[in-house]
């Protein structure tokens, strides 16, 4: 059995609670289609966007494996999606002793990335109207 902890995208976590991440730990696809057996530890973020520094997500890091994790993935939101993540990998593979594994699942599908990017500018755009009425609402 490999005990496995899981860190993803702070910022993306407001949209996913591993809706990707799970099925393929359960069905055995994705990266986690090389394990016999898994038990999960932890599901984390990165701790938010460190801007290039990788003191958050290795904190992170080092809680999964006070926690037992023998393998740490990262979720493919940031594994894939991350400005810093080659920053944070290499940070994570020197000061964290056990395997890195980038990515989780085969990825979302066509369907589900649509509705991610609808969300994300429905609520910038929410956003912004209420940056607006403020603005307005100062004026008067």
């Amino acid at each position: 059995m490999v005990k496995i902890g899981i860190i993803r995208c702070h910022e993306n976590s407001e949209r996913c609670a591993g809706w990707n991440c799970f099925p393929a730990m359960a069905n055995k696809t994705g990266e986690f289609a090389k394990y016999d057996t898994i038990e999960i530890v932890g599901f984390d973020t990165c701790g938010g966007c460190g801007h290039g520094k990788a003191d958050k997500i290795v904190k992170q890091a080092k809680r999964l494996v006070q926690h037992g994790a023998e393998v740490i993935h990262l979720g493919n939101c940031l594994a894939s999606d991350c400005p810093s993540k080659d920053i944070y990998i290499k940070a994570l593979r020197k000061r964290i002793k056990i395997p890195i594994v980038e990515k989780t699942h085969g990825g979302p599908s066509p369907a589900q990335m649509a509705a991610y990017r609808a969300a994300a500018e429905a609520k910038k755009a929410k956003a912004a109207e209420a940056r607006r009425a403020r603005r307005a609402k100062a004026k008067k």
